[in-house]
């Protein structure tokens, strides 16, 4: 049984993380409008600032080994948290487009590095016999936090300015600095480690997961921008909710039956399942009432996003957790930044729903991709 004290430091970690990618994904569906009225630039121009964040988690990648090996876990997990915040500010400073991509380069960067920093943590803090059910757990609070900080991202652009909005976004990334703050770990001797590696950056042996989760993720962000109809004024009870609130309730609900309805021989059918309900709610769209597809799409990403886990969980070694949860995370981001930079160009190029047939199309293809190349690849490389 875990003690007391670990389940409290564990807890520390996954509410700094929840409030931290809910103050970044609270800018998400905005952004890319509001610099595009700022700087006077097309919208699919300015969609490319979520692609250069990504970019910067990249770049600092291949140093995640030795910086939270070489430095004090915590301390290196506080500055990037941080630094996060700090370029956040920066927003209000932004007047060209050369320094909007270099500062989401430099956001992507601090971002990479407190995430890695925060599931080493995470993985410190909980004994070696829980810590699956820990990755799954963590990625889960990460999830969550990412749908319910663009619902409310999208709900308060329609109240506030965005320069009020950047504002809540620091604070909220204050109080997971905050929580971050709080934490003990036991000393642990520094230890000399090469500078560049794969360790808590790429598992090599899950490439081909990878590209299929970032295609799945590549749907919700399609449907994340403001200027999507779908993604704001939903309304239920006489209440107008955002899309993503919808996605959340989905998504929670999906967990429960995931832990109750799948074990740990079903993958193959509970990611099916997931991938089929996604589709359904993209073939919904605008036939049923609004609150149902994205309860459906939620419900979808839920049954398939912990199960991609597990699948890189069973393709690693048991020292390679940690890189584990940093290939699961890499591959969401670059579905999710992805699929924003896709709608921004739909904006001014096509139609907005054409994202909804690009939608439709990803997750056809990644359905069968899934059955037909990963889950046979999967079978054939676990190590567990």
């Amino acid at each position: 049984m875990p003690n007391k004290s670990s389940c409290i430091h564990f807890m520390k970690v996954c509410i700094a993380n929840f409030l931290f990618f809910a103050s970044l994904y609270m800018l998400f569906p905005v952004s890319a409008l509001e610099m595009a009225n700022r700087l006077h630039l097309p919208v699919s121009q300015t969609g490319l600032m979520f692609l250069m964040c990504t970019l910067g988690m990249f770049i600092i990648g291949p140093f995640h080994a030795y910086l939270v090996d070489a430095f004090k876990r915590t301390r290196v997990c506080i500055l990037a948290f941080l630094g996060m915040l700090i370029t956040t500010f920066g927003y209000y400073f932004v007047d060209t487009y050369p320094q909007l991509m270099a500062l989401c380069t430099l956001q992507g960067a601090f971002v990479g590095m407190g995430t890695v920093a925060s599931i080493t943590l995470a993985i410190d803090t909980i004994p070696s016999e829980m810590r699956s059910n820990g990755n799954v757990y963590f990625s889960w609070v990460l999830r969550i936090a990412m749908y319910l900080g663009a619902a409310l991202g999208v709900w308060l652009y329609q109240w506030y300015s965005y320069d009020k909005l950047l504002l809540i976004s620091i604070v909220v990334g204050s109080l997971g600095l905050f929580f971050a703050a709080q934490l003990y770990v036991p000393f642990r001797a520094p230890m000399v480690n090469c500078l560049c590696s794969t360790d808590r950056f790429i598992l090599l042996r899950g490439w081909l997961p990878a590209l299929n989760l970032m295609a799945i993720a590549f749907v919700p962000g399609l449907l994340m921008p403001v200027f999507h109809h779908h993604s704001c004024n939903i309304e239920l009870l006489g209440i107008d909710f955002p899309f993503y609130t919808f996605v959340t309730v989905g998504f929670a609900l999906a967990l429960f039956i995931f832990r109750l309805c799948f074990n740990k021989d079903k993958s193959y059918m509970s990611v099916t399942t997931g991938l089929i309900v996604m589709l359904m709610s993209l073939l919904l769209f605008d036939r049923i009432p609004d609150y149902i597809p994205p309860f459906l799409l939620g419900l979808g990403l839920g049954l398939v996003s912990p199960e991609f886990l597990l699948i890189f969980i069973k393709l690693s070694q048991h020292c390679q957790r940690g890189t584990v949860l940093t290939t699961h995370f890499l591959a969401w981001q670059v579905g999710i930044t992805s699929g924003i930079a896709t709608t921004c160009y739909l904006f001014d190029f096509g139609t907005l729903s054409m994202a909804l047939t690009w939608g439709r199309i990803a997750i056809v293809a990644s359905l069968l991709f899934y059955l037909l190349v990963t889950y046979q690849y999967f079978k054939r490389m676990r190590l567990r």
